[in-house]
């Protein structure tokens, strides 16, 4: 069943990615999905990102996240986790997506933060160069 429902995600996200719906100047051969074929259903089947560098031939983890983040705008259900040593995984279930979602709010949030605050530190900096 698990299996099926990878297949799914695949099938959905190369076939019917929201560029090709709208945009009539994609080519006919996207790109295929690499990293989402590598990878295991399950938290605790998560590949770390040097396995999956080894495995896939990308020279750094920065290409790796490069090449997620392309999967992901097209449609590819790829999480990631901190715990237990880290990596990347397929969703099993529900509670995993809803997990990673409130993780990449949090970090948001924090970003957010720390955005606000070096804003401030500038606003406040082009206030004593007034002066």
């Amino acid at each position: 069943m698990q299996e099926r429902k990878r297949l799914g995600l695949i099938k959905k996200a190369q076939n019917h990615t929201p560029m090709q719906e709208t945009a009539a100047t994609v080519p006919e051969k996207t790109l295929p999905f690499v990293v989402i074929e590598a990878l295991h259903t399950g938290k605790e089947n998560a590949i770390s990102a040097q396995d999956l560098c080894t495995y896939l031939g990308f020279n750094s983890a920065r290409e790796l996240q490069h090449e997620i983040a392309r999967e992901r705008k097209a449609g590819a259900v790829i999480l990631s986790t901190c715990q237990e040593g880290g990596g990347y995984f397929l969703p099993s279930n529900e509670r995993e997506v809803r997990q990673f979602i409130k993780t990449l709010e949090n970090r948001a949030k924090n970003t957010f933060e720390a955005l606000r605050s070096a804003r401030l530190f500038l606003r406040q900096q082009e206030h004593s160069s007034d002066e």
